[in-house]
C-alpha cells in the first residue's frame, strides 16, 4: 500500500495548538497565524476574515476565520485578551497565509490577560501530534 508523503515546515521558535495555529511570543503579546500543515489538511486558504484591532476576546471567543474552497473555519481564542493588531495584508492577499505562513502570513497579535503557554505544544510535540493524525 502506498502512502502519500506530505512535506511541510514547522517553525521552531513558536508554540502550536491542535487546531494548527502557531503562537510566537513577542513583548508579552502573541503573534498568531496558521501552520503550514493546515493547507495540506483543509486546502488552500482563499479568504481570511479578520476582527477589528482593539477587540477584546474571552477564551473560546472567535479570533478570526479562514475560508477554503470547501468550508469556513472559525478559530477560537485560547486565552482571553486584547487583539492589538491585525494583518490587513492577508485579508487582501490570502495567498500569504499559504505561501508564507510563518512570516508575511501572520494573522493577528493578541495581548493575553493570563498567558499560559503550557496549554500549547512545543514544535516537537506538534510534530508528534501530526504523526498521530
Amino acid at each position: 500500500m502506498d502512502e502519500e508523503t506530505v512535506q511541510f515546515k514547522v517553525a521552531h521558535n513558536r508554540k502550536y495548538s491542535t487546531e494548527h495555529l502557531w503562537y510566537q511570543e513577542k513583548d508579552d503579546r502573541l503573534m498568531i497565524g496558521v501552520s503550514e500543515f493546515l493547507k495540506f489538511e483543509i486546502g488552500e486558504v482563499l479568504r481570511v476574515i479578520l476582527p477589528q484591532a482593539e477587540t477584546e476576546v474571552d477564551e473560546g471567543d472567535g479570533m478570526f476565520s479562514i475560508w477554503t474552497a470547501d468550508e469556513k473555519l472559525p478559530f477560537a481564542a485560547p486565552f482571553s485578551g486584547l487583539i492589538t493588531d491585525v494583518n490587513g495584508e492577508v485579508e487582501y492577499s490570502p495567498h500569504l497565509a499559504n505561501e508564507s505562513p510563518y512570516d508575511l502570513g501572520w494573522i493577528i497579535i493578541l495581548e493575553p490577560h493570563n498567558l499560559d503557554l503550557e496549554l500549547l505544544l512545543d514544535p516537537d510535540e506538534y510534530v508528534d501530534y501530526l504523526a498521530e493524525l
